[in-house]
């Protein structure tokens, strides 16, 4: 039998399923600076985003007849102006005939994949900042997702104490490897020893040694592609055009020609310098002395980002981060046989459904959208986990 469900309701089923599992999905995001707005941006496209950087300055003493007035500093909540200028879509297109010919269809289901799929996306994007050149805060030694437990995260804890991180605040996100080993530890899955059946039953860590704990599939490596490269001895200078690398950028070399002296594929460099936009220099810690090749690196030598992320420690100050709907064009909305907001109340998380018609091509194209923006903010408030 045809699927006979009413198509305003289908919609709203589809849309509304969206957005849960995108709520759900989009929590990583809660532990940086985060804004959700759930109404259109007009005359603007930034919002002003509140964070509590690190405090670093020192307790003072006062002498008997001193002044407290002049010993104050300021405490003001800071403000980041964050503007919106991504954007991500998820295709909902359903026509009435793929409906009749799909009696077994789930509006709900296939909602709820969407959804979950955006939110994915836009979390690895935004955390694409996370480089050993933007964050340069010390973590526990690289390991295997296998080996990674609830020892590793007190060892991170003691790491962020040594560093005066504030108790308050601290989180923990993971790559799905590192967050499902951690999550078969018996000191968290036996509820008898955590008090709790959330790990076994939702597959959740709620705290751990003072973290707030969240796992994701949106959580990147922010390793990138290998390419070709050349390296000359005489200077110490690799060549290879518009290679994109910053400085304190982790990289390796999967595969080297030529008696360099460099270790291919396992050995973890820096880049040192960038004298231009198709060279760079390398270091073997980060900001060490640059390394010198003992001969040319000729073709066939490849080098690839390496950053290899499994996780990261982090205070809200480290990036600051902002949604709202952005309102259509005149022109755009011309152009939409249906548009709407379906938002959240609660946390102010907003998506956008527009539905376009094109008759010359009898062609209907329906999409769920979100808008954001973001940016690094404190450096000191990031620590990475790495995979061995």
């Amino acid at each position: 039998m045809a699927n006979t469900i009413d198509s305003e309701l289908q919609l709203t089923t589809v849309l509304d399923t969206a957005l849960v599992a995108f709520k759900r999905a989009i929590l990583p995001l809660t532990l940086f600076s985060t804004v959700f707005r759930n109404v259109q941006l007009q005359g603007t496209n930034k919002i002003a985003v509140p964070y509590y950087p690190l405090s670093t300055s020192s307790s003072q003493t006062r002498a008997a007849d001193g002044s407290y007035k002049a010993l104050a500093t300021a405490t003001d909540t800071q403000m980041r102006d964050i503007t919106l200028n991504k954007n991500k879509v998820q295709a909902i297109s359903f026509t009435s005939e793929e409906i009749n010919r799909q009696p077994a269809f789930n509006p709900a289901m296939h909602g709820r994949m969407k959804g979950e799929k955006l939110a994915f996306d836009i979390l690895a994007d935004i955390l694409s900042v996370v480089k050993a050149s933007a964050f340069t805060g010390t973590t526990i030694a690289d390991g295997t997702s296998g080996n990674f437990d609830e020892d590793d995260v007190a060892d991170l804890g003691k790491i962020c104490m040594d560093d005066f991180w504030p108790e308050a605040g601290r989180g923990l996100a993971l790559s799905s490897g590192h967050y499902y080993n951690l999550l078969k530890q018996p000191a968290i899955i036996d509820g008898s020893q955590s008090g709790s059946f959330d790990a076994l039953r939702e597959a959740m860590v709620r705290r751990l040694m003072g973290f707030d704990i969240f796992g994701s599939a949106g959580v990147p490596t922010n390793n990138g592609t290998a390419f070709a490269v050349l390296g000359e001895a005489d200077d110490e200078v690799f060549t290879a055009v518009a290679h994109g690398f910053a400085v304190g950028d982790r990289i390796r070399f999967p595969a080297v020609v030529g008696g360099t002296g460099l270790t291919a594929d396992t050995g973890r460099y820096y880049v040192k310098t960038v004298p231009t936009a198709d060279t760079f220099t390398i270091s073997e810690t980060l900001g060490g002395a640059t390394k010198t090749i003992s001969a040319d690196a000729t073709a066939g030598t490849t080098v690839q980002a390496y950053e290899n992320i499994a996780g990261m420690a982090v205070l809200p100050s480290a990036i600051g981060v902002a949604f709202a709907p952005v309102q259509p064009s005149g022109a755009m909305r011309s152009q939409l046989a249906d548009y709407r907001i379906v938002d959240d109340p609660e946390s102010g998380i907003a998506l956008e459904y527009k539905h376009l018609v094109y008759p010359d091509t009898d062609q209907e194209v329906q999409v769920i959208e979100a808008h954001y923006g973001y940016a690094t903010m404190e450096t000191a408030a990031l620590k990475i986990l790495r995979a061995s």
